[in-house]
């Protein structure tokens, strides 16, 4: 019986999500009107509209004495990507590729695939053959790949990061190393510095973004075994002498997650590197290949989405937006965050694939958005090697080994400090950062509730599993909308997301009762 109704919840779940997505796919704004004179008429000509609208093959529409552009068309500047570089065969229809950084995430993927697959086979075989010469073999590899594919100088960047943060290593002097990476984290954002700007100079748009998305990550890395050292040396009655130079500096320029990601704590690399690599049987073979395939169905499938829904050019145009009928809205805010979802799962997949090669295991690729429908399993689930590195050098050294709440509230809002600091400290981001700080203080504070004597006596007295599991998704619900709101800051703009805010969050009873409902099916499937 349990069974059959978590069938029922998900389905509807699956059916109201994918109408959604449907109606924006289809939606008007979509063909942009070029009269907006006729728009404000056909408002009392819907009828007839419907009758004289034809979807020709190349999905415009057409109306006799009435003139039509495309999104394309209507907005030139955030399509001007996919000219003449549509991949697939006889597809003429312009695709979306105005996401700054899947466009070049996909770009670094599908030109450098090859290259990083040959470095995790090659490492396989090192560790076989000599398995202390594998530190100085990823860093030579690293440092080689980035000096010839994207610039010399950028490597140069990732070597004085890392000589930077071996001295603090030999300093110990932890809040030194805080205080250091905070510094570079926010160069820019603070004083305007961008020490990478010579490669946009030189090497265009494509090296700049993946230079830079690497100097941050290997920020965090630095810290990572900066720290890592320092707790190690403190274990060890306070040892004097430098950390191991090749291993921390393989880690640091370890080539599938240097740009891609996931992040990954130092003590968690090195027991992997150091795990003993079994003899490749044609079973792991046939597992990585499918690994590998995987990754590419996945871009597959984000192309075709690229091509039919145009999300991330719509974010720039919210008076485009504001057309869209309340159930396309809702489709729109579903597919940005599925392309959320596949961008980084299509990254952190294929670099985890690459790792798995060599026998090596990165943190886990995200689970999907919409089985995070609590804000803390979002943050924990989603990117969970960031979690893992804010849990261990943010979160526990504040809230201790007695975990009280007043602590864990303080050890949160930090974290959701460093991940404000982490992402440029915008506006948007602060809202972002906020209400997700608000939506897990809610669940700390009902994690203390629930603790009370009273509640026990309650939950125990009157409370069976049906009950338990119903009063959860009824106030999972709002807090799922809460988590969802909260990454629309990030996904989108303030613009879009108050048109969300005004038409959703304040519609009151359409659309927010059936938004609910909705969000209580499934929460209830996944309680």
């Amino acid at each position: 019986q349990r069974l059959t109704w978590r069938a029922i919840h998900w389905f509807a779940w699956i059916a109201v999500s994918t109408y959604a997505m449907w109606v924006y796919a289809t939606c008007e704004v979509k063909i942009i009107l070029k009269s907006e004179e006729h728009v404000q008429r056909r408002k009392w000509f819907s009828a007839s509209y419907l009758f004289d609208t034809a979807l020709t093959s190349e999905g415009k529409f057409h109306q006799v004495g009435v003139r039509y552009t495309t999104l394309p068309q209507k907005l030139p500047y955030q399509f001007r990507y996919s000219d003449g570089r549509n991949p697939y065969f006889g597809k003429t229809r312009k695709w979306d590729l105005s996401d700054r950084e899947w466009r070049n995430a996909r770009h670094f993927i599908v030109t450098t695939w090859p290259w990083l697959v040959l470095h995790s086979v090659v490492g396989r075989a090192v560790a076989h053959a000599v398995p202390s010469l594998l530190p100085h073999y990823h860093a030579a590899f690293s440092v080689a790949f980035v000096s010839l594919k994207l610039t010399w100088f950028s490597a140069a960047c990732y070597l004085a990061q890392h000589a930077v943060f071996f001295a603090l290593a030999w300093m110990k002097v932890p809040a030194l190393c805080y205080g250091v990476a905070l510094i570079l984290v926010s160069l820019y954002d603070l004083f305007q510095l961008d020490l990478l700007n010579v490669v946009y100079e030189s090497h265009g748009d494509y090296c700049y973004f993946m230079s830079v998305v690497a100097f941050y990550w290997t920020v965090l890395r630095c810290f990572s075994f900066c720290m890592d050292y320092m707790s190690c040396d403190k274990e060890n009655a306070g040892s004097t002498g430098w950390p191991e130079y090749w291993k921390t500096l393989a880690y640091v320029v370890y080539l599938p997650p240097l740009f891609l990601g996931p992040l990954q704590n130092y003590d968690d690399f090195i027991k992997s590197m150091e795990r003993p690599k079994p003899p490749i049987t044609v079973r792991e073979i046939i597992n990585y290949a499918a690994g590998l395939l995987r990754s590419a169905a996945h871009i597959l499938l984000i192309d075709i989405m690229c091509h039919y829904f145009y999300s991330s050019a719509l974010i720039t145009a919210p008076h485009l937006v504001k057309r869209l009928d309340n159930t396309s809205l809702l489709g729109y805010g579903v597919i940005i965050n599925i392309m959320f979802f596949l961008k980084y799962l299509i990254q952190y997949g294929f670099s985890g694939n690459c790792a798995r090669i060599e026998g090596l295991r990165l943190p886990s690729p995200p689970k999907c958005v919409a089985r995070s429908h609590l804000c803390s399993h979002f943050w924990r689930y989603f990117d969970h090697g960031l979690h893992l590195w804010i849990k261990k050098y943010i979160y526990l050294p504040i809230v201790g080994p007695e975990r009280k709440a007043g602590w864990r509230m303080i050890a949160v809002a930090t974290s959701f400090g460093c991940v404000w600091v982490w992402h440029s400290m915008t506006t948007a981001v602060t809202f972002w950062a906020t209400l997700s700080f608000v939506g897990i203080a809610l669940e700390v504070v009902l994690d203390e509730v629930r603790r009370l004597n009273c509640c026990k006596r309650l939950e125990s007295k009157y409370m069976n599993t049906a009950s338990s599991r119903f009063l959860k998704a009824a106030i999972g619900s709002p807090h799922y909308l809460l988590t969802i709101f909260a990454c629309m800051f990030y996904l989108t703009t303030i613009e879009v997301t108050t048109i969300f805010f005004k038409r959703v969050i304040l519609g009151f009873p359409i659309p927010l009762i059936p938004v609910l409902v909705t969000l209580y099916f499934w929460s209830l499937f996944v309680a």
